[in-house]
């Protein structure tokens, strides 16, 4: 065989060798995030501070206004408290609340929907923040401040992740594995290492971000009942949305 003849035999291999993409995030995933900054920008410079508090009475999440417990409760629309649960996770307190809240999102919301693809992950995340406003409520029925952020909806990714993103070794797998291992029960997340080390760090930051020490910290405006309420969500129902584990059953 020549060295023609080899070169030649060698050619296909190098040409299936592709660099990897820029973005090795899922389309929905960059979209969601693209939303959330539009919404945003349009509120900090299309809209006029009177007009944009209107668009908070609307479409944030006010537990309060339920029992119409301010005045300004009788200017929402008359669905607002239908829709609020939901549309209050588009809306931020300014662009570092979004930034944070962006970057947790592709953290954990890009293996959760390379695993429950575009539909899926999308109901996944419109239940998690209606989760996250659920538990404020519980807590906090009678407080009429507005409630902003896709906290919840971060949150609900990353309890999903916990199920299925943690090697049972104790070690996060690669991220090209992730979104092919099988979930884990309940039980048997709670007894993997990791999963307890992160579930406890995050429990304990959000109940430290509320509690007296919150405010020393600067947390004093964060909704970590929200956050809460998402994470058990996730974690917790991931598998009615997991196509993998309903196969399974």
């Amino acid at each position: 065989m020549t060295q023609n003849d080899l070169d030649e035999a060698a050619e296909p291999v190098f040409r299936r060798q592709r660099p990897p993409p820029a973005f090795n995030v899922p389309g929905i995933v960059l979209g969601l995030i693209c939303v959330y900054i539009a919404v945003h920008a349009v509120r900090m410079f299309a809209l006029s501070p009177l007009v944009d508090s209107f668009v908070l009475v609307d479409f944030a999440f006010i537990p309060g206004c339920y029992q119409a417990a301010a005045e300004f409760c009788a200017y929402q629309r008359p669905g607002a408290g239908l829709w609020s649960p939901l549309t209050y996770s588009f809306l931020h307190g300014d662009w570092m609340h979004l930034a944070v809240n962006s970057v947790w999102l592709l953290a954990f919301g890009t293996p959760v929907a390379r695993r429950l693809g575009a539909v899926r992950f999308l109901v996944f995340s419109c239940c998690g923040a209606v989760a996250g406003a659920a538990a404020f409520y519980l807590l906090n029925p009678e407080i009429v401040a507005p409630v902003i952020g896709a906290s919840g909806v971060v949150s609900a990714l990353m309890g999903g992740a916990c199920r299925f993103a943690f090697g049972g070794s104790g070690a996060t797998m690669s991220p090209s594995m992730q979104p092919y291992l099988p979930v884990v029960s309940i039980r048997a997340a709670l007894t993997n290492r990791t999963v307890l080390i992160f579930v406890a760090v995050f429990f304990g930051t959000n109940l430290l971000i509320g509690s007296a020490a919150g405010g020393f910290l600067g947390g004093g405006t964060v909704a970590w009942e929200a956050h809460l309420g998402g994470f058990a969500f996730g974690f917790l129902l991931f598998s009615f949305f997991d196509p993998r584990s309903r196969a399974r059953v």
